[in-house]
């Protein structure tokens, strides 16, 4: 009896702790559920200046939902390339970049800089109206700069030199991240770190972004902290401080230069010849009193601007005839231009008939004769005809002995006189030309 109560409280106590454990399993489950510890995560990091209170663990929110944690912290010293051709220029959809964190610019070099603070030493900002007046790691702080980087801190003036650096120094905090969040997170998102409540612990603050999604691996920018904001805020105050001094230490040097009794002697013997001159004038003295009060110089300076009223209506009735006359000869020349802008085109389709390969006519050839060989052959031909002129001059061959000889020209003026009085041969020519004539009328179509 005793051995089956025991085995009774054995079996009891089995199927308790079996029980337990798969409670235990199944709350491990629910809570990593909750947890995302089931989740797929990957990797994102953003620099920031300071971390204060933050560390491993703590959470990461989107918009206040929790969407990972804190996964690593490490010091770096980055260097952030840009483009200074399109960096924070134009709209983000007309190829604009965002490189640099909100308070740093895109520098000539193609890197992110930051602007040593304001001085009130002028030695150390000289004028300036482009970069190429500042040394080097300067550069001009100009209307246009402060349009540009409205978040860069600047307490000073426009128009001077402002040294920058390219050298930082930030924390590196990596976040482990949602795969499924990832797609709300974009190259435009900004982190913060933010307190949980007024007493809570330190997180990660991540906005929802518009831009292009972020890749793993990617980096987020990152906003300065309620401290940084406030430093940056003091900076402002301060520079609006010197600036208050600069204007009251110049208002103090007018005042004392001012009350200079020398400066008051000289002032007063300005207004006593100034009133000692408007005096003679109004009396009619000096050669500007004169002009002034004398009526026959009245009468010719209005003469005069009569005569240049008139003068000018003059000038301006020339200049419509003239316009009216270069109407009609531009009317008259337009005829004759598109006659020569016709024959100028009848030319043109000449030559270029001319210049086809195609056209075997002599002008094509003597023209476009690259070889030379028709020049060439009608030298040859005025060469040999000259010759044979030559030799007719000179008697030589059957030609020139008719010519050159008295005797042969005799003989062929009887052979002529003798077919001339020959009537059989008369009679023969005469119906070979009846015959002929014959026979065109009678051919049809006649």
């Amino acid at each position: 009896m005793a051995r089956k109560s025991e085995a009774k409280l054995n079996l009891q106590v089995g199927v308790f702790v079996i029980g337990l454990g798969i409670l235990f399993v199944v709350s491990l489950f629910v809570i990593g559920q909750g947890k995302g510890a089931w989740k797929e995560k990957v990797l994102i990091y953003a620099d920031f200046r300071s971390v204060s209170g933050l560390k491993k663990g703590s959470p990461v929110q989107l918009e206040g939902v929790e969407v990972g944690v804190v996964k690593d912290r490490a010091f770096i010293e980055p260097d952030y390339r840009c483009d200074p051709l399109t960096e924070d220029r134009g709209r983000y959809s007309q190829n604009r970049t965002d490189s640099c964190d909100r308070t740093m610019f895109c520098t000539p070099e193609g890197q992110c800089g930051e602007l040593e603070p304001y001085s009130a030493n002028r030695d150390l900002h000289p004028p300036c109206t482009v970069n190429e007046d500042c040394n080097q790691d300067e550069i001009c702080i100009t209307s246009e700069f402060r349009r540009r980087y409205r978040r860069v801190t600047w307490t000073g003036n426009n128009g001077v030199c402002a040294s920058y650096t390219t050298s930082h120094k930030r924390i590196r905090v990596t976040l482990e991240i949602f795969k499924d969040a990832l797609a709300h997170i974009r190259e435009d998102s900004r982190a913060t770190v933010s307190q949980n409540g007024v007493l809570g612990d330190q997180l990660v603050q991540v906005t929802v972004g518009r831009g292009d999604p972020i890749q793993p691996g990617g980096r987020i920018q990152a906003n300065p902290s309620l401290i940084e904001d406030i430093y940056a805020v003091k900076d402002r105050v301060d520079g609006m401080f010197v600036k208050v001094e600069e204007i009251i230490g110049g208002v103090a040097e007018l005042a004392q230069a001012v009350g200079d009794e020398k400066t008051i002697r000289n002032v007063q013997g300005l207004l006593a010849n100034a009133n000692e001159v408007s005096r003679q004038i109004a009396e009619g003295k000096g050669l500007v009193g004169a002009l002034l009060n004398d009526e026959a110089y009245v009468k010719d300076f209005g003469g005069t601007l009569r005569s240049i009223r008139d003068t000018a209506r003059g000038l301006d009735r020339f200049v419509a005839t003239a316009n009216r006359s270069l109407g009609k000869i531009d009317n008259n020349i337009q005829p004759i231009v598109d006659d020569g802008r016709k024959v100028m085109s009848e030319i043109s389709k000449v030559l270029e008939d001319l210049k086809d390969p195609n056209n075997k006519s002599i002008g094509s050839k003597l023209l476009y004769d690259e070889k030379g060989e028709m020049v060439k052959d009608i030298e040859e031909t005025l060469d040999n005809l000259n010759k044979v002129i030559a030799a007719l001059e000179d008697g030589q061959g059957s030609a020139g002995k008719l010519l050159k000889d008295p005797k042969a020209y005799d003989d062929l003026v009887k052979i002529l006189g003798n077919i001339e009085r020959n009537n059989t041969l008369k009679r023969l020519v005469r119906y070979v030309m009846e015959k002929d004539e014959a026979a065109s009328s009678a051919a049809p179509g006649k």
